[in-house]
């Protein structure tokens, strides 16, 4: 079972992005101190979005929930 977390947006960039993507995001890959995490729904052109967020203090999302 992929590990999941839900996003909340600190910065205008991160509402807009849970605001594209919805809160939903699967854990692909953690490395040190971060966690690449890509999206629940598809782009407008229909592939994931994939990021790099940071497990603490991160500039853009706070990790809201992790399942």
């Amino acid at each position: 079972m992929m590990e999941k977390v839900l996003l909340t947006g600190k910065t205008r960039h991160g509402k807009n992005r849970v605001e594209q993507h919805g809160k939903l995001w699967f854990v692909e890959k953690i490395h040190e101190h971060k966690m690449l995490l890509r999206s629940e729904h598809k782009t407008s052109r229909g592939i994931h979005d994939l990021r790099w967020v940071f497990l603490q203090n991160d500039p853009n999302f706070i990790i809201e929930e992790q399942r």
